[in-house]
């Protein structure tokens, strides 16, 4: 981290009231001064933001709600400065002291040692924009928790984490991420968010065991504080941030896709042979619906390829009670009629030369600027056309995390300040286009993302391989997602992709020939994690191999057959545990904050409020979890378990480990 010498870090070294009672007048080692506005936008959050500078946010940011930002009251005491409002006091002591509850910035005057100095990094040699550095005592004891996307689980503690969006490419198990989230916080009883969209670097206690360091992109500082255990701390970064809004109710049953079906009539085939089966389906998605591939171009170039989807062809899935799911993104390619269109609208973001600016990763793919309103309202114009013509009622929003660090936006911002948050305005377009254009009745399922994002549900984790251990990554992604406030989350059943199955499935993009993919997922795995995805918030196959359960044997069929009669039997329970102000899925920490054993169980969580999920992560059957206080009742076969304590499982292919609280029953969670 650019900070463990200090050396680069203009240091905080004094704060003083000003006047007016509501401002602080903070001195750097430089000599510069700044203006922080001290404010309580809600009970318990004390916001610190810099006044007077370029690019200040003000209300309409699109990251944080329009609140009312009431001024705290501050004042001069013998130990600094004191802040106080609703649930906040806080005093800043000299420079470097900072305490609000359980917050404590770390420092030591005593210490020659010390790593980190909180204050502000001017640009250097590999950081081209200025950042701000805040710093904070972890307490012995304590775990640290949030930063979006996770790959290596829920538990950030001894890490450095770059909070930068990132194009996985198909890996797992890496610490990089699709969305990352700049809001970390600790069961010690603080959260820190940052409210920018660049980039944030958490060292967190990878440097020194008892400090973190938060670099937070950009010229301007903007900082909540926010006090309370887990619940709480969500709560308000909700409150500040948004809420998710609610989904119709047939987003909660089963979503059938893969990548891709080639043809209307494949479509509807499978449809038919899935319910010939008894196995429920309520959407289908395609990928590749374009006169394009999906896979060669990474774009939405084209319109649709009437000769495999006809006018009209997803009548036939309304018929038999299905909705149909799209791929789109917000990228075109150089050299296409559309691609030169928009260059000559001025549509694309540009680099600092005025040219169309291509993605990080790709120099084929340019990027429609959604800070320019006629461009956004040129693409929300295309996106009502497509729903109107296929009838679609929802879309996989792909990309938008490769946002080049040089690129010039319509309103002046750059490229620098957008990476994370292009996603989140990307997908605001989405879903306001789709729920106007459907009269509310819309789905969109986003890949990127910030802070923000789960205000437009839904978000899956990318494309995470058909393996075991992307299996446990995937948990590991959505988990952390929800200590980030991302409630309603999915990934694709089945994982995406093996090494064969995607070199044929480049190779027949070729002829788009119907019913060729192969069913390219190991059995037992296929099983389990069919399993699974009946306990998460949107139960979707999808994988460049088939992913429906009549194309495996028997058990492997039976489980993941099963485990979708089941999903309709939970779309209630599901739907009115989304609309509860925790996430929907509630890992052990925040579902029994200060329960130790709890803590530990980082790959199980609660369902809602009532049911207990531990999914089998090994070949064999078998899993060790810890069952909280009570009795459990079974939901998919296993024996009915009690705790406190840790138990061990031997599953049988139909059995999972998935139990309802006793005392609620069965009948509370699964109705018909």
């Amino acid at each position: 981290m650019a900070t463990e010498t200090g050396t680069e870090t203009d240091a905080y070294v004094a704060a003083d009231p000003e006047p007016d009672g509501a401002h602080l007048r903070v001195t750097l080692a430089s000599g510069r001064t700044l203006r922080l506005a001290c404010t309580v936008p809600v009970e318990g959050v004390l916001r610190l933001r810099q006044e007077g500078t370029r690019g200040t946010p003000e209300y309409g940011s699109p990251i944080v709600s329009d609140l009312p930002d009431h001024p705290a009251r501050v004042t001069r005491v013998p130990e600094g400065a004191e802040i106080s409002g609703p649930g906040v006091h806080a005093v800043w002591q000299g420079g470097q002291g900072l305490r609000f509850g359980a917050y404590r910035r770390f420092a030591d005057p005593e210490a020659d040692t010390v790593p980190f100095r909180a204050g502000y990094c001017p640009p250097s040699p590999g950081h081209p924009a200025g950042r701000w550095i805040e710093t904070i005592q972890l307490a012995p004891d304590a775990a640290v928790y949030g930063g979006g996307e996770s790959y290596q689980g829920i538990d950030l503690r001894g890490r450095h984490r770059t909070l930068r969006n990132t194009e996985e490419s198909r890996a797992a198990g890496r610490d990089s991420a699709y969305l990352n989230v700049p809001l970390l916080w600790s069961d010690a009883g603080w959260g820190l968010y940052a409210h920018t969209g660049a980039t944030v670097e958490a060292d967190l206690g990878a440097t020194h065991s008892e400090a973190a360091a938060v670099e937070m992109g950009g010229e301007h500082l903007d900082l909540f504080l926010i006090a309370g255990d887990g619940p709480g701390i969500l709560r308000r970064y909700q409150a500040l941030t948004g809420r998710p809004r609610a989904l119709p109710p047939w987003a909660f049953g089963v979503w059938m896709g893969r990548c891709s079906y080639f043809t209307a009539d494949e479509v509807v085939r499978t449809v038919d042979e899935l319910r010939a089966a008894d196995c429920p389906v309520d959407v289908v998605h395609v990928d590749e619906w374009l006169a394009e591939s999906v896979l060669d171009s990474a774009s939405w170039s084209a319109g649709a390829d009437r000769s495999r989807f006809p006018a009209g062809w997803s009548r036939a899935l309304e018929e038999r009670g299905v909705r149909t799911s799209l791929w789109i993104n917000p990228y075109v390619k150089r050299g296409t009629p559309i691609g030169d269109e928009l260059t000559a609208r001025g549509y694309l973001i540009r680099d600092p030369a005025g040219e169309p600016a291509a993605t990080a990763d790709n120099p084929d793919t340019l990027v429609l600027d959604f800070t320019n309103p006629e461009a956004r309202a040129w693409w929300s114009a295309r996106l009502t056309r497509t729903l109107r013509e296929e009838r679609n009622a929802a879309v996989l929003a792909d990309f938008g995390e490769e946002i080049p660090e040089e690129a010039v936006f319509a309103d002046g911002t750059r490229g620098t300040e957008r990476h994370n948050s292009y996603g989140l305005i990307y997908q605001d377009a989405v879903r306001e286009t789709g729920l106007l254009a459907r009269d509310g009745d819309f789905v969109s399922i986003s890949r990127s993302g910030t802070a923000g994002s789960q205000r437009d549900p839904a978000h899956w984790a990318g494309d995470l391989p058909s393996t075991w251990g992307g299996m446990v990554s995937t948990l590991r992604a959505l988990l952390s997602l929800a200590l980030s406030g991302v409630s309603l989350v999915t990934h694709d059943a089945g994982g995406y992709w093996t090494p064969d199955s995607y070199r044929f499935a480049e190779e027949i993009r070729a002829t788009m020939t119907p019913d060729a993919l192969p069913a390219d997922v190991e059995p037992e795995l296929y099983g389990r994690w069919a399993q699974w995805a009946a306990f998460t918030p949107l139960m979707r196959f999808h994988g460049v191999g088939r992913r429906e359960p009549t194309a495996y044997p028997e058990p492997a069929r039976g489980a993941a057959i099963a485990a979708c009669r089941l999903r309709h039997r939970l779309r209630a329970y599901t739907a009115e545990a989304a609309a509860e102000p925790l996430p929907l899925m509630r890992p052990m920490p925040l579902a029994y904050p200060g329960d130790r054993a709890a803590r530990d169980a980082g790959l199980q969580y609660l369902f809602g409020p009532d049911v207990l999920v531990a999914p089998v992560l090994e070949p064999g059957g078998r899993r060790v979890l810890y069952v909280p206080p009570g009795e459990w009742s079974p939901l998919l076969g296993c024996p009915p378990v009690s705790g406190p304590g840790w138990r061990e499982l031997h599953c049988g292919p139909a059995e999972f480990p998935a139990f309802v609280r006793a005392e609620r029953g069965p009948g509370a969670v699964l109705r018909d």
